[in-house]
């Protein structure tokens, strides 16, 4: 991977001097962030995490992290890291996963984050191919023992020269974490020592995150300080129109969302963040009141979950402000729910691991607007729409400060994708069209499209399948049939209850009025709907189960 890195050439031209003028990137890093906080804020609370295994909270203030982050900082050298070496962990959302990110930053080695949810073979390539030198796991959690799997892959990968446990009973052969951080006690506040000779340029690569999206291809994601930061800045205006701002967000910490939301966004502006290693919705309403967070970010699923447990105990949320919708499709029917039982202030958003943030609707909009559009593209973002497929629809493209710097595939270290490539137009993937009042509606993934030559509207297909009350959750996919080559609309539903019948939920959306050809003529009922880490349904694997017309 140093050498795909290496390959990359440097940003400059007219956009990199557009994008430093209009203070999108700076000569800063968050490493820099932490070390004036720590210095004129070290009182001030950092992180709020609940650990759901022990049933007790920890916070952290800005002298605190860094302290753990110097401290962390030498343990990485003392094992031999150097700038532009890899460090890869696979931890669930607790502080020790922010500092750990933060001192690779600092020290100039690119961090590798690994989801939870990865399995022993993911793993393994992602250390391999990115030729990490360390790799920190956790010994178990939930149910997984991620340091196990870390320890199976000795003699497997030569480069990995350290690998370290959190918790007790780490496998033979593993450094424990206390001996990184420098021994268990507690950080005295501090500032950050600073490494600033050796930590990461802002705009060399800091961070290399892993995405499948919803098509099952893993591909690295290259992301600078400045590019990340370039996501974080367009959410500074809110958060300073609000006293004693907190953010929070269910996001993993080891995904781009997470990360950019509950420690870089934070880091910027002085604000405390809150999050848990757990997404069970009442322990989440218990805590954004506890703590009177006024920023939310979660993905439609996680917001159907608050709202059916607020629908079973009620928890005041006075200080709730905005309730950010992401990285997923927003059905029009979650809309109400959400504004009555969470915070009249949601909005919607679109964006990726590879763009950041690009589009999002407003407050002023009408209220039933966020399930109708993803918005505009917000300051600094540019979008261009191409011809789609069937002429109804198009495909989006992507141009800003905060796109990555390359992609490449994991298999074979293949650079799929860098800005001199395109001009800097990222192609998204997605088919939208336009919502009539300056934004984009979101249609689907092109890979996810149904119908042709004319795609139907997934998304109001199923919007209008929910509200049917035998059904708990549904996707709908096109499955060509085999020896026809024609392809069927499909339903695949989670009952809510008995079965529901084809019959009756085609007869539930003739009643809407709509048109006859959207309507599906197959149905397939299934327990859950398999899903990513951000709550996207993976649509491959259902078109792959049910192919051909049979499960």
């Amino acid at each position: 991977m140093r050498e795909l890195i290496a390959a990359l050439k440097p940003p400059m031209g007219e956009r990199a001097e557009k994008y430093y003028a209009e203070g999108w990137w700076r000569g800063e890093t968050f490493a820099d962030d932490l070390r004036a906080a720590a210095a004129e804020s070290p009182e001030k609370t950092a992180f709020v995490t609940w650990r759901h295994a022990e049933r007790r909270e920890v916070s952290l203030t800005y002298g605190a992290l860094a302290g753990y982050v110097t401290r962390l900082s030498e343990g990485l050298r003392g094992l031999g890291v150097e700038p532009g070496d890899a460090v890869a962990f696979q931890l669930p959302n607790w502080w020790e996963t922010a500092a750990l990110n933060l001192a690779c930053l600092n020290v100039g080695a690119i961090s590798v984050p690994l989801m939870m949810t990865l399995g022993a073979r993911e793993m393994e390539l992602i250390l391999s191919g990115t030729e990490a030198r360390v790799c920190v796991a956790v010994a178990e959690w939930d149910g997984r023992r991620p340091a196990e799997r870390l320890a199976a892959t000795a003699g497997r990968l030569p480069g990995l020269r350290h690998r370290v446990t959190i918790g007790a009973d780490g496998p033979a052969g593993t450094v424990p974490f206390g001996d990184l951080l420098g021994g268990d006690a507690p950080a005295d506040a501090g500032c950050l020592g600073d490494h600033r000779g050796e930590g990461r340029n802002p705009d060399e690569v800091s961070v290399v995150l892993f995405t499948s999206g919803t098509t099952g291809e893993v591909k690295g994601v290259l992301h600078t300080p400045n590019t990340q930061y370039a996501s974080a800045r367009p959410r500074q205006r809110g958060l300073r129109d609000v006293p004693d701002p907190r953010v929070a967000t269910p996001a993993n910490l080891t995904h781009s969302v997470g990360m950019r939301t509950d420690v870089l966004l934070p880091l910027v502006t002085r604000t405390t963040s809150v999050f848990a290693d757990t997404r069970d919705p009442d322990v989440w309403l218990d805590l954004m009141s506890r703590h009177r967070v006024t920023h939310f970010l979660a993905a439609p699923e996680m917001l159907r979950h608050l709202v059916a447990a607020q629908r079973g105990r009620r928890r005041p949320l006075p200080c709730l402000r905005v309730v950010t919708s992401s990285a997923a499709p927003l059905h029009p029917s979650l809309v109400a729910p959400v504004r009555e039982l969470l915070c009249p202030g949601l909005v919607n958003g679109f964006g990726m691991t590879e763009t950041g943030g690009v589009t999002i609707t407003a407050p002023g909009d009408p209220p039933d607007w966020p399930g109708h559009s993803i918005g505009r593209p917000a300051p600094g973002r540019e979008v261009r729409l191409l011809p789609g497929p069937g002429g109804e629809a198009s495909r989006l493209q992507v141009r800003g400060p905060s796109v990555c710097v390359g992609t490449f595939a994991l298999r074979d270290l293949r650079t799929t994708w860098t800005p001199d490539d395109t001009d800097g137009w990222f192609d998204t993937g997605d088919l939208v069209r336009e919502d009539g009042r300056g934004g984009l509606t979101y249609l689907s993934r092109a890979a996810d499209r149904v119908g042709s030559p004319h795609p139907i509207p997934v998304l109001e297909v199923e919007d209008e399948l929910l509200r049917h009350p035998a059904v708990a959750d549904v996707a709908v996919i096109g499955c060509g049939e085999h020896g026809t080559g024609a392809e069927t609309v499909c339903a695949v539903v989670v009952p809510d209850g008995p079965a529901p019948d084809l019959g009756a939920l085609r007869e539930h959306l003739a009643r809407t009025g709509m048109t006859e050809w959207y309507l599906p003529t197959r149905l397939e009922c299934v327990d859950v709907l398999p899903r990513n880490e951000l709550g996207k349904v993976r649509k491959n694997e259902l078109r792959a189960r049910f192919a051909g017309g049979g499960a």
